[in-house]
């Protein structure tokens, strides 16, 4: 993980900008924005593990009374830190740190608990799902997005890397799990996958598969919206 991370601090600056000029990172915000929106409960605590330049925590502050930021690049949440300073946002609590049981525990539980397109370049996939639900209400839901097994544009990246070390995140990359097993895993901590949701389109591929509805074939992320089975 410390050399993701690493990796990320080289990287900050391009990555918040991309909010602002890339589509998909676009197309990112917008998604994450409708579920922050649908569920988040008013005067929601909310935690965002693995927080980057805070674009996301900024969105969850908008419908939080309390939200913890968490990050273990430095340069990441430097950025965050400037984002959360210039919007004013004083419920807002930014902590340099990896997703530890320990640090999330001195302020749980949550009622949401956001994880973005963090969990592929952890250690311990398991574990660390184990964690954010651990930090989780007894009614929290938590949302967290993985690479799309079943993408196209995925697949094609893959072989890429191994012929020529392109894209060059993918060395960092540990995990990338298929949909239908991440709900049996699911499943089997009684979790519930309350709603689905593909984004980031491939190029080429996503507006001829979303036309024809597969984008689940096209699009190279997806988000799980889950919470304990009642």
């Amino acid at each position: 993980m410390s050399d993701a991370v690493a990796w990320h601090d080289g990287i900050a600056d391009r990555f918040d900008a991309a909010y602002t000029r890339a589509r998909g990172f676009r197309e990112r915000k917008m998604v994450w924005s409708r579920l922050i929106s649908r569920y988040a409960p008013a005067g929601a605590r909310v935690l965002d593990a693995g927080c980057g330049s805070g674009v996301l925590t900024a969105v969850a502050a908008e419908h939080a009374a309390h939200v913890l930021a968490v990050d273990g690049s430095a340069a990441m949440l430097d950025l965050a830190r400037r984002r959360i300073a210039i919007e004013g946002l004083a419920h807002v609590v930014l902590r340099l740190a990896m997703i530890d049981e320990r640090v999330l525990a001195q302020e749980a539980p949550f009622d949401l608990v956001l994880c973005s397109s963090v969990l592929e370049y952890v250690d311990d996939f398991w574990g660390t799902v184990d964690t954010l639900v651990s930090a989780l209400a007894h009614d929290g839901m938590l949302l967290f997005s993985v690479p799309n097994s079943h993408s196209v544009y995925r697949h094609a990246e893959r072989l890429m890397f191994r012929l020529c070390g392109w894209p060059r995140y993918r060395r960092h990359v540990r995990h990338i799990i298929a949909l239908e097993a991440l709900q049996r895993e699911l499943a089997q901590r009684n979790l519930e996958v309350m709603e689905t949701v593909y984004y980031a389109p491939a190029p080429v591929l996503s507006p001829v598969l979303r036309a024809l509805g597969a984008a689940r074939f096209s699009d190279t992320l997806v988000v799980l919206a889950c919470r304990h089975r009642r």
